[in-house]
């Protein structure tokens, strides 16, 4: 009778291990994937930042807001230096009167309003930027000419 308990015990792990395992395999086919994470963002340094702006004056058309509905025209003037100067913003009929900037991999605008704000520029595409503020929150798009 011994052997028979002996084989019973041994039949009665056998299958308590297949359940863990085939258990587990369930567990495992539903259980939710970790979403895959952003990739970073690839922003322009400053070498890439100046060599975008070295050639004249630029004149830059701008998307901002919930689906772009925000949208302007920004002039840079470099009267100030080769990196800075002053600025208008048009949008509609009103013209707003600041400072633009460049400094190392920011790009400051300042439209007379607080604080000037401070952005790293990701290039879509040629002379087409995603600007995002103080490097994170993305803020607008902007093509220039």
């Amino acid at each position: 009778m011994e052997g028979a308990n002996y084989e019973e015990a041994t039949m009665k792990s056998v299958l308590t291990i297949i359940a863990a395992a085939a258990i587990a395999f369930v567990v495992s086919g539903c259980a939710k994937q970790a979403p895959a994470s952003k990739p970073a963002l690839k922003l322009m340094n400053a070498k890439e930042l100046a060599k975008e702006f070295k050639k004249g004056s630029k004149v830059c058309s701008w998307k901002a807001g919930k689906k772009g509905k925000d949208r302007g025209t920004d002039y840079y003037y470099k009267d100030i230096s080769a990196m800075s100067g002053n600025a208008d913003r048009v949008m509609g009929k009103a013209t707003l009167q600041g400072k633009w900037g460049i400094s190392g991999d920011t790009l400051s605008l300042n439209f007379g309003i607080g604080k000037p704000q401070m952005y790293k520029l990701q290039k879509v595409k040629k002379k087409t930027y995603t600007a995002y503020l103080n490097g994170k929150k993305k803020k607008m798009t902007f093509k220039c000419k």
